[in-house]
């Protein structure tokens, strides 16, 4: 009776139960803790291995013993860290002229809650590996100055600009051992470039002074002067106007248009056009910098329905009053210009170590509206820009093994061709192809012109990449479709292609882009 009165008791059964799972219980807790334990043991020794591992792989560092730097470094950051016992260490270092690349790697003991529930796997072992090269570096900053910039972007992409320069500053070291060169250049674009600054060469131009008659003549470029009847030196029409051509330049026929062949006088398709705007019918005006209208009449004269014939006459543009001339012809510092250097930016800077020159260019570019964004011109200039020979001549040689070469190319839009979409000729304002019903980007239909420059921007990407020079892309507020697919494609990688969707965001890609360019890191 007693002992069928205790089995069927449930007064302790849950005693019972809570005696047969409680070390279950006590297991499954202790493993958690021991699971976390070793997390977070691993990831402070990989951090601790990763600062040692830098802090023992600088290469002007003459220390004899990198290993010592190493194990002092690594012991450094784990004091206070009981959990590790054990610790085993070591440093590979492959070192060159101009290169030092480390692998460091430590081991150690975690002291677990519930070892026994996880066998012997009580040890955490981690790597690092770090690379310094003291290539020289050579950069290009090919800039986005179009109108949609506004000064608020724009104020902001200096900003960022500036940054990046400052960095590259930190890393160019011409009088220690071994040296390293560091230059930079700017490219500044719309949808033109301005080639009219430092380093500037007159025999770039397709352009002679005869010395009989003092005029300026063509060595025969293609389409010198080939909006106007009868076909006319650009200088001689900036002559007639008496206003200065900036420097601007139209884009050579095809196949010189994206390459970087050296200008020569024998060959007169290589030659670069000096860009002049041709006046748009009506009353000279400021530019209404409408999609639809003409934006540059700076001429004041009337035009018939059908007078596109007039409108190329060379003769308009030879003793017209100084009365007939609007005052924003010659103004070079507002961003909504009318005349024949409409929506011609400032000048490249070509490659330079003098950052301060560098920073000040920067700090003069501003918004140009009007003419639209070709990017495939930026980028053209910048392969010119690092090329060794004419039109600039500062850059090393490609695929040199002691210099590395780099573009970072920022866009705020798509390629865009802008203006006049509605009028009964020109169908765009004028820009480095001249009017798009002209044809020189080998299609009048809007669209398929703008395929076409994205072809060519893609195109020149190719070109870069092929040249061994690392492309950094950035883009702002446009990472459309087709955006996202073009630029991470002209990329080097896609961790090389960088959305932004605020302004305020580019200082610090900017930032990123100069540490990978130029800092020592960790590379796993």
């Amino acid at each position: 009776m007693l002992l069928q009165d205790f089995l069927s008791s449930k007064e302790g059964n849950f005693a019972s139960m809570t005696a047969v799972m409680l070390p279950v219980l006590l297991g499954a807790i202790g493993l958690a803790v021991d699971v976390g334990t070793m997390s977070s043991a691993h990831s402070k020794l990989q951090t601790a291995v990763d600062a040692a591992v830098l802090a023992a792989s600088r290469i002007n560092d003459k220390a004899l013993d990198r290993e010592q730097v190493f194990k002092d470094y690594l012991a450094g950051n784990l004091v206070g860290e009981a959990r590790l016992a054990n610790l085993v260490s070591s440093l590979e270092v492959d070192q060159g002229i101009n290169y030092i690349s480390t692998t460091g790697r430590a081991s150690a003991d975690v002291d677990l809650f519930f070892a026994a529930f996880i066998g012997s796997g009580n040890r955490v072992s981690v790597s690092a590996s770090a690379f310094e090269s003291r290539n020289n570096l050579e950069v290009v900053m090919a800039l986005d100055n179009t109108g949609s910039m506004g000064s608020a972007r724009m104020a902001e992409l200096r900003k960022a600009a500036t940054s990046l320069v400052d960095i590259l500053s930190t890393v160019h070291m011409p009088d220690s051992e071994p040296k390293r060169v560091v230059k930079a250049a700017l490219v500044p674009f719309v949808t033109a470039v301005n080639v009219k600054g430092e380093g500037f060469d007159l025999s770039w131009i397709d352009n002679y002074v005869d010395p009989l008659t003092l005029l300026n003549k063509s060595y025969g470029a293609r389409y010198h002067g080939s909006s106007f009847t009868p076909q006319t030196n650009h200088l001689e029409l900036f002559k007639a106007l008496g206003t200065e051509w900036k420097g601007c330049v139209e884009a050579r026929p095809s196949p010189y248009n994206l390459s970087d062949a050296a200008p020569d006088i024998t060959n007169p398709d290589t030659l670069f056009v000096p860009y002049f705007a041709p006046d748009n019918p009506g009353k000279n005006a400021t530019s209404p910098n409408s999609g639809t209208a003409w934006n540059n009449s700076y001429l004041n004269d009337t035009f018939g329905k059908n007078d596109q014939a007039k409108l190329m006459q060379a003769a308009r543009y030879y003793n017209v009053a100084s009365k007939d001339k609007t005052i924003n012809a010659v103004d070079y510092h507002q961003s909504r210009t009318t005349g024949p250097n409409y929506a011609c930016p400032t000048p490249i800077l070509p490659l330079t170590s003098d950052f301060d020159k560098l920073k000040a260019e920067i700090a003069r570019m501003i918004h140009w509206e009007g003419s639209g964004t070709n990017v495939s011109e930026g980028l053209a200039w910048s392969v010119r820009v690092l090329s060794p020979g004419e039109p600039y001549t500062q850059g090393a040689p490609f695929n040199s093994e002691n210099t590395s070469k780099f573009v970072v190319v920022f866009t705020d839009g798509e390629n865009t061709v802008f203006g006049a979409s509605s009028q009964a000729y020109n169908k765009s304002d004028y820009g480095s192809y001249s009017f798009l019903d002209h044809g020189r980007l080998g299609e009048t239909d809007r669209s398929k012109a703008l395929s076409k420059v994205n072809t060519m921007t893609k195109d020149v990407c190719t070109d870069l990449k092929s040249k061994s020079v690392e492309i950094f892309t950035v883009l702002l507020g446009a990472d459309t479709a087709a955006n996202r697919k073009l630029y991470s494609e002209c990329a080097t990688t896609t961790e090389h292609y960088y959305p932004t969707s605020d302004v305020s965001e580019l200082d610090t890609v900017f930032r990123k882009i100069a540490s990978r360019i130029a800092k020592l890191y960790v590379t796993d």
